[in-house]
């Protein structure tokens, strides 16, 4: 990438993608306005797209791609289960899942745009509207991307033409986006994942033959390391990375729709496997620290939708859209999870089979209350 300095860091600053003003948000949420009230296949395909959710300014935010491909953003305050939501982007003008993050003090939000653009959003935290940005012109995106913040810049990947790998960044407070290419035509097949981690950016996706794939660089460079994680066969669904206390983890759909793990120090050329027991997914899953280990989601066969827990290399499983008894409450998640932690509770956003969208939250006891965000008569 390119040693470009940010005039607020100026050490080891490789622009990412522009921040705006505001208050803050977090990766993974819900967001704001008029209030809603209180060797296996690929997996199941969702019938909804995926929402994104993050914390900005304390509270759970939550962006989502309408039924008309509009953007609309939700939030609800910390304490409460009044969720009040507002449109970014009319109808006509998304055309995948978002990817959402708290930049300082303003949210930020990337989507695809009309005719394979590239569109970005962000607002202040505590402000009305929202500001929109073209990151790459029509013809250059083709998955949902992926964005993070790093050393007071954006970072965003995208799938580009012919099945390539492409990221953008942009220093905060600035416009210009900077193109870079991460690998060449048919190398990825998925939607990747990025994170900042340990002074660089990582970044994996579903690549040919159904392996996983790993890519890094350090800030302020412009070499992309490739590494391959699992080889042929081992990956059925777009991956998810997180940086996490000095060691990159992934996780992705493997084989006979079980849940794959990996991890490696960074520094390593090693990677260390794991197939968290007592798991059946049918989605991409989604991946978050927790302070102590890691926290996946994943819709479940079935449409059920389940959680583990990481803790010092065990593995906890859990069910928590139960109905009656010991039954799962089938056709619950009718798309792949989203998560994020806030103040010490699981936080996780899901379409129902029904089209609603819905809000769970790990309480004191361990169980996941349901709240309606938004119906589906508005998304």
């Amino acid at each position: 990438m390119k040693v470009t300095r940010s005039p607020k860091h100026a050490i080891n600053a490789r622009p990412r993608a522009r921040l705006l003003a505001g208050a803050g948000a977090a990766a993974l949420g819900l967001a704001a306005a008029a209030a809603f009230g209180p060797g296996a296949p690929a997996a199941l395909a969702a019938t909804t797209s995926t929402p994104a959710i993050t914390v900005a300014g304390g509270n759970s935010v939550i962006a989502v791609q309408t039924s008309g491909d509009g953007l609309r953003f939700y939030w609800n305050q910390y304490g409460t289960n009044t969720w009040r939501g507002e449109q970014v982007a009319v109808d006509g003008t998304t055309f995948s899942s978002p990817t959402i993050a708290q930049d300082d003090n303003s949210v930020i939000i990337a989507t695809q745009g009309v005719n394979n653009s590239l569109d970005f959003y962000w607002q202040t935290i505590g402000a009305t509207g929202w500001n929109s940005e073209t990151v790459a012109l029509a013809g250059t995106t083709f998955s949902a991307p992926s964005l993070t913040v790093n050393d007071g810049s954006v970072n965003i990947v995208a799938q580009g033409p012919n099945n390539s790998l492409d990221f953008y960044w942009a220093v905060n407070g600035s416009s210009t986006w900077h193109q870079e290419t991460v690998s060449g035509a048919g190398t990825t097949y998925s939607a990747p994942s990025v994170a900042a981690n340990g002074g660089g950016v990582n970044i994996v996706t579903e690549g040919p033959g159904n392996s996983l794939e790993f890519y890094w660089a350090m800030n302020g460079t412009s070499t992309w390391h490739p590494e391959t994680v699992a080889g042929a066969a081992t990956t059925y669904s777009a991956p998810a990375v997180i940086g996490n206390g000095g060691r990159a983890d992934v996780v992705a759909e493997g084989p006979g729709n079980v849940l794959d793990f990996y991890w490696q120090t960074n520094g390593s050329p090693i990677w260390n496997p794991e197939t968290v027991p007592d798991t059946s997914v049918a989605s991409a899953p989604a991946i978050t620290p927790d302070g102590i280990g890691v926290k996946v989601v994943a819709q479940g066969v079935l449409n059920t939708l389940g959680t583990s827990t990481d803790t010092s290399g065990i593995w906890q499983t859990t069910d928590i859209t139960h109905g009656t008894g010991l039954f799962p409450a089938w056709g619950i998640a009718d798309a792949p999870p989203t998560v994020t932690m806030n103040n010490g509770s699981e936080n996780i956003a899901t379409f129902g089979a029904n089209g609603n969208l819905y809000f769970y939250w790990q309480n004191s006891a361990g169980a996941f209350p349901q709240e309606l965000v938004a119906p589906a008569s508005i998304n």
